[in-house]
């Protein structure tokens, strides 16, 4: 039966092109993904977070009418727009309308670099110096120490457009300090497939945006089987070793 572990409900902005196939390279057998999309407007400014916020609960209600499991926010910037606590207060909107499991990208990250121990980060975006300069607000009030942030400052679906080997080109130097990880932030940046490459490099944690999500909604629905080859905070081994550093000691 098709879903029969999960049906799995994701709202993310209405230019994200990214997400859909990676959940789906990262789906274990027999869970299912149902698309809520926010109407995500570059016009607006950073108030295009706020218009998305809008237009939840009517793409809430439609995911409850397929029988989601859990929800998750599907934004990075989105979802930590609003500082310290925004992620949780999204979170419970979602829940007022769904009355099902819920978590945002922000807190799937927040609790992905936590579960390598990880205090010192590096991050790479996509986004503004301004957006820039809010995820690093809001990962330093949970505790981290940002070390640096790199950007392409691409808009839209030019997010999308992004090739792996830029990708690689642009990441594989951000170890080069003493982050003990680093965190590849957008859900509409394709990385799925090169966060094992990047991790081989730096000999250190890679987390993306959309792994770390798929990882929190595993958590959450207590599917345990291991996703190989698409990054160690899905793999069977970072299962079993819970925040060991996995390439050995450096």
């Amino acid at each position: 039966m098709i879903g029969f572990k999960a049906r799995i409900g994701l709202l993310i902005p209405s230019t994200n092109v990214i997400a859909e196939p990676e959940f789906y390279m990262m789906a274990p057998r027999g869970v299912t993904f149902h698309f809520g999309r926010l109407e995500h407007r570059r016009d607006l400014g950073l108030e295009k977070y706020e218009n998305m916020i809008n237009e939840l609960p009517k793409e809430v209600e439609k995911l409850r009418h397929a029988g989601v499991k859990a929800i998750a926010f599907t934004c990075t910037t989105g979802s930590l727009y609003g500082g310290k606590g925004y992620n949780e207060w999204v979170e419970e909107q979602i829940r007022k309308v769904a009355a099902v499991d819920v978590t945002s990208t922000s807190s799937a990250v927040l609790e992905a670099l936590r579960n390598f121990n990880a205090k010192k980060i590096s991050v790479f975006t996509p986004y503004s110096n301004e957006v820039n300069d809010l995820e690093k607000e809001f990962l330093e009030s949970h505790g981290f120490k940002v070390q640096s942030i790199r950007t392409l400052d691409t808009h839209g679906l030019g997010h999308s457009d992004i090739g792996q080997r830029l990708l690689l080109d642009q990441v594989k130097t951000l170890g080069d300090n003493d982050c003990e990880a680093v965190f590849l932030s957008c859900t509409g940046l394709p990385t799925i497939t090169v966060l094992a490459e990047i991790e081989a490099a730096l000999r250190k944690p890679v987390i993306s945006s959309n792994q770390a999500t798929m990882w929190k909604l595993k958590k959450m629905l207590g599917l345990t089987e291991p996703i190989d080859g698409l990054g160690s905070l899905l793999s069977e081994a970072q299962t079993a070793q819970k925040g060991e550093r996995i390439h050995g000691d450096r």
